[in-house]
């Protein structure tokens, strides 16, 4: 498997999140798909991988207020509900974008 390596990552507002990769690529990723699909061990638990987070929980407004650059292998990301654990690798972000979810 290939490694997603991003070229830039910028918050084209605070509801959308694009990656452009160096393969050419660009996701277009929404605040609200990601909060839903938050990895902390608060939205999953770890042991089995069941979802924690109840997506009612979730406002459809919510926004990213900020985001932060882990290592370089992946963001975490700052939300309006005051939620700031979860660290989204590169291929995971690559993954969510390609499978085109939607919440």
């Amino acid at each position: 498997m290939q490694v997603a390596i991003p070229k830039s990552a910028d918050l084209v507002s605070p509801f959308t999140l694009r990656i452009a990769w160096k393969d050419g690529a660009v996701t277009d990723l929404g605040a609200r798909q990601l909060r839903l699909l938050c990895p902390c061990a608060n939205c999953i638990e770890e042991g089995t991988g069941k979802k924690l987070l109840d997506p009612h929980s979730v406002r459809p407004d919510i926004l990213i207020l900020g985001v932060e650059l882990v290592g370089r292998y992946g963001l975490t990301f700052v939300w309006s509900d005051g939620h700031k654990t979860g660290i989204f690798t590169f291929d995971r972000l690559r993954e969510i974008g390609e499978e085109g979810r939607t919440a």
